[in-house]
């Protein structure tokens, strides 16, 4: 399946726009849909809409098209977990239920549910940009990790080591570690669970998801742990993990009109536009990670290009430009 940069994202937002407002008696037109996506800061076309459809069918989260009594979409809401979180937790601000009662429903559907928030992937998963497939690992492990990260509790996680025999065979052995959980991140193709342990708090270390095989969260909570992620070494044999921690933000640039192509094929993400104070320019706003070819790509048309904002990439821009300007002065 064919993924933009955002596009893991925008499903997770479709499932759940579908959830909250559509059923069998409440159809949603793909109008409808682009309006709700629109609320969460997608600005998505009907085919757009429409492959994303399709890429949810292939999961458990299934999206029916009808056309009576009119045309659109509805998702099936059955006894999964994948279906019914979402749609429960309309009930949690409900008079009906009792405090305690809303309280064990809350917590047994944060520990059991397989599709997790939007606002939780984001903050417990960093390098979303970057694609990688959840390769045999469990819905309920990946949000075991996720609550876990967001709660700040410690976690016994269960690991797999292959083991060689006298014959071919996927024999493995299993050993459980006690882990301070610091954050999920896509690198190399794989989602990593990051991690401490308790004897060695500063040191962060990694695991790739389809190694893990159980979580359980403790009641303990995590104890210092390091920011240094960067430097975060393989669980297995100590090796580096090979990736860069990006994150995404608003890039605001101003340039002259003519360059709209340029500027329209360089991302895969919708771009705004609106004309500038001078005529001939005009200002796009487009949200994106700024990672090292999007910085080599504006440094070479900067002299077509003038970042608006972030500031801090403005800045170090003006600063690079400084440099060189005092480099050849010294050369002449």
């Amino acid at each position: 399946m064919e993924t933009t940069p955002n596009a893991r994202t925008r499903l997770i937002v479709l499932a759940e726009i579908l959830t909250m407002f559509s059923d069998e008696n409440n159809i949603l037109s793909l109008d409808e849909i682009s309006e709700h996506m629109h609320d969460y800061g997608y600005n998505v076309s009907k085919r757009n809409i429409i492959s994303d459809i399709k890429a949810v069918n292939q999961t458990t989260v299934k999206i029916v098209s009808v056309s009576k009594p009119k045309r659109g979409y509805y998702i099936v809401k059955n006894f999964s977990q994948d279906a019914v979180r979402l749609i429960l937790e309309a009930i949690f601000s409900s008079d009906i239920l009792s405090e305690d009662e809303t309280e064990y429903i809350k917590k047994y559907l944060r520990r059991s549910t397989c599709i997790p928030t939007l606002d939780l992937i984001l903050s417990t998963t960093i390098n979303l940009n970057s694609y990688a497939p959840k390769r045999k690992t469990s819905s309920e492990t990946l949000n075991s990790l996720r609550l876990a990260i967001r709660d700040k509790k410690q976690v016994a996680v269960t690991v797999s080591r292959s083991r060689p025999g006298d014959a071919f065979s996927d024999s493995v052995d299993f050993e459980t570690v006690t882990a301070n959980p610091v954050v999920l991140t896509v690198a190399d193709g794989n989602v990593s669970f990051v991690f401490t342990r308790t004897d060695t708090p500063k040191k962060a270390e990694y695991i790739n998801l389809p190694r893990i095989k159980n979580v359980e969260i403790m009641k303990s909570e995590s104890t210092e742990f390091t920011d240094d992620l960067v430097s975060a070494t393989s669980y297995f044999d100590g090796s580096p993990m090979e990736t860069s921690y990006y994150f995404k933000e608003w890039l605001v640039i101003r340039f002259p009109s003519e360059y709209i192509e340029l500027i329209e094929n360089r991302f895969n993400t919708p771009v705004q536009y609106r004309k500038d104070e001078t005529e001939g320019y005009c200002n796009a706003k487009v949200f994106t990670v700024f990672d090292d070819k999007l910085l080599g790509w504006l440094f070479a048309l900067s002299d077509k290009i003038e970042i608006v904002a972030p500031i801090k990439i403005r800045q170090l821009f003006e600063d690079k430009a400084k440099n060189i300007l005092n480099t050849k002065e010294v050369v002449l």
